[in-house]
């Protein structure tokens, strides 16, 4: 009878602790804090972690004093460039091998290298 009263106290303490990194928001989704190693971590095509980190990452402004040289050491490499942006693909939903929406982060530089916006891209 002890052991079966120590078990459940053991799987009530388990089921009552939260995990920090994740909060859920109002609408029902789930979000986290920004954290590099997961954000870079791609598994076959997509990025499990990069639309949950988003919305820290944004809200930070911390993107907005790098110059481009520190973007690219905090995020890595984007997906895709072109002249003065980088292109980061956040999430994609595809129909068997076509894709239907695509959500990217979407980082415009200045001449010198500055960010100018960070836009989300859908």
């Amino acid at each position: 009878m002890k052991t079966k009263i120590v078990m459940l106290v053991l799987m009530l303490s388990c089921l009552a602790c939260k995990n920090t990194s994740e909060e859920t928001t109002e609408d029902g989704k789930t979000e986290m804090a920004f954290d590099k190693a997961k954000w870079q971590m791609k598994e076959d095509n997509d990025y499990p972690y990069r639309d949950k980190m988003l919305s820290d990452l944004i809200a930070s402004d911390s993107l907005k004093t790098l110059k481009k040289e520190g973007i690219l050491e905090l995020l890595g490499e984007p997906t895709r460039t072109d002249n003065n942006y980088l292109f980061y693909m956040v999430s994609q939903e595809r129909a068997g091998f076509w894709p239907l929406h695509t959500k990217t982060l979407v980082i415009k530089f200045t001449k010198a290298d500055s960010v100018e916006w960070v836009k989300i891209h859908q």
